[in-house]
């Protein structure tokens, strides 16, 4: 892991964005942040020019929809502060469905990020175990070829490479989908494109009908390259 430059002081916040919250876009998420750590009364740093900002950087930006318990935020500060108290300025300005769970000084930058772990529930028209077992065959296969927005426009992209592990269980008439996914910044999977490559060859989540079918996103865990906790 590589050492955080020490003339600058960078604190980690490791926070969830759960409930209603995934209807918030990143940028909005951007804006509330900015409110939350003026009003936290730590010792920020401010960025030169017209507009001084708090300096924040975001680890994995989060897609609308989804939610999360390991969004983290690199904020920096003019001096050290205990991180307890930097995680209670924070929470006291927040709501329940965005709080921090860890505050710490880190020893390692967001390029070291690589894998990210997802919970995905389906409920689509037709499941049952077989589909369930289906969709595991499905996503075992050597390619996962699909339809993927590049710098360059939409092309058909393998995204087998960047899918760790996916596993498929059954319960209560919904699928589950546990999967490890890339988080590096140059080949980053967005979890719907799972989805997308099922609907492609098992038609799951093809209803227009968007209360008979459904899908929901959980972020739950980060990881460095060899699947240890990211932090």
């Amino acid at each position: 892991m590589v050492q955080v430059n020490p003339t600058k002081t960078f604190i980690r916040f490791k926070f969830k964005k759960i409930g209603k919250l995934q209807y918030v876009s990143h940028l909005d998420l951007v804006r509330t942040m900015h409110k939350i750590v003026v009003r936290s009364g730590l010792p920020l740093w401010y960025t030169e020019g017209f507009n001084p900002k708090p300096k924040m950087i975001f680890a994995a930006p989060l897609s609308i929809g989804a939610e999360s318990t390991c969004e983290f935020l690199d904020l920096r500060l003019n001096e050290t502060v205990d991180p307890e108290l930097a995680k209670e300025a924070l929470n006291r300005n927040m709501t329940e469905e965005l709080q921090v769970e860890e505050a710490y000084y880190p020893e390692s930058k967001f390029t070291d990020l690589k894998w990210l772990s997802y919970e995905i529930c389906v409920k689509t028209e037709g499941a049952t175990e077989s589909l369930a077992k289906e969709c595991e065959r499905a996503l075992s296969e050597p390619k996962l070829e699909v339809l993927k927005n590049t710098k360059s426009g939409e092309a058909v992209v393998d995204i087998r490479p960047l899918v760790r592990s996916a596993d498929i269980s059954y319960r209560d008439g919904l699928i589950y989908i546990s999967c490890v996914l890339s988080a590096d910044p140059s080949s980053f999977l967005n979890p719907e494109y799972l989805l997308r490559y099922l609907k492609s060859r098992l038609g799951i989540l093809s209803s227009e009908n968007l209360l008979a079918e459904y899908s929901t996103v959980m972020r739950t865990e980060a990881y460095f390259e060899d699947m240890t906790p990211f932090r």
